[in-house]
């Protein structure tokens, strides 16, 4: 039994509780994988999956055995590529994280001249709303909006991630400029549905609480490049990331909305940032660091 690549079996057998997509994993048959873990157990003297026709489940020693070689086996890995590449140019696959719309709207291009520089580097980019967690090793470089980064991470600010109310000029000219919070009724709200649910209309009066205001969503979406292309069109108010629209602003095509008596937001608590991510052990690797300092020189706030 190759007891090391019996234990990556059951590692990611544990995350994907499941015999097929385990073996499609490593590219081996699924008896290959089931096989191998027998042995493992048998070795181990005890049971750490329970099987049945239609589940896979760690048992409870199988819990514990995973907590304890985890760390271990991603060292391992980590310190054999750092071998392999300590002598070579960059090369290997990278893997990224990054909001949905960020990546056409900032990331694509950056990562289009990052390629051409090192050819070398497969970027394999994931685009969600879901938390990844870069502790698994599954992630390299991940680009979040928080407003408090997990302190087992390198955080790197890249620029604020600031939502402002606009609309179109020739909307504002047709249906009227907003100068207090009560003109904003009647306005047809472009909303935009994140994980935890719809943003909504928050209002904040000088030295007051933050308070929700009714809307009218004509329109809502997770979709935010067709969020901001709705208000470009003026089909109504959005509230948008001031990175997603900074061209917009400066051309003109978006205003900005702000009343006279209150300040407004679409988020609770405090602002948050743009940041990268990273575990400091993968970044010792070669293309993890090139792309880490070419998404900072390309990305970052002067």
């Amino acid at each position: 039994m190759d007891k090391l690549q019996a234990i990556r079996f059951f590692l990611r057998l544990s995350e994907t509780l499941s015999f097929r997509q385990t073996a499609e994993h490593f590219g081996v048959p699924p008896s290959t994988v089931s096989r191998s873990l027998k042995a493992l157990e048998a070795d181990l003297g005890t049971r750490l999956v329970e099987r049945t026709t239609r589940s896979v489940r760690l048992t409870e020693a199988g819990e514990w055995y995973r907590g304890e070689v985890a760390g271990p086996l991603r060292a391992l890995g980590v310190a054999d590529e750092l071998v392999e590449a300590h002598s070579r140019a960059p090369s290997g696959t990278v893997r990224l994280t990054a909001l949905p719309a960020y990546g056409p709207l900032r990331l694509f291009e950056v990562l289009a001249g990052f390629r051409a520089s090192h050819p070398r580097i497969v970027c394999d980019i994931e685009l969600t709303y879901r938390f990844l967690d870069l502790s698994t090793g599954e992630i390299d470089v991940a680009i979040r909006a928080t407003a408090d980064p997990p302190d087992y991470l390198v955080a790197r600010r890249l620029h604020a991630h600031r939502f402002v109310l606009v609309g179109a000029p020739d909307y504002l000219d047709r249906r009227g400029r907003p100068r207090r919070v009560a003109d904003l009724q009647g306005h047809p709200a472009l909303a935009f549905r994140g994980p935890g649910g719809v943003l909504p209309w928050l209002a904040r009066r000088p030295g007051g609480q933050q308070r929700e205001l009714p809307c009218k969503p004509s329109l809502i979406t997770n979709h935010g490049i067709m969020l901001r292309d709705a208000a470009l069109a003026g089909q109504g108010l959005a509230f948008l990331p001031t990175w997603g629209i900074a061209d917009a602003l400066v051309t003109g095509a978006l205003e900005v909305v702000d009343v006279e008596d209150a300040e407004l937001s679409c988020v609770r608590g405090p602002e948050a940032d743009m940041y990268l991510l990273y575990d400091p052990r993968r970044a010792r690797l070669g293309r993890v660091r090139a792309l880490v300092d070419f998404l900072l020189d390309n990305l970052g706030e002067s």
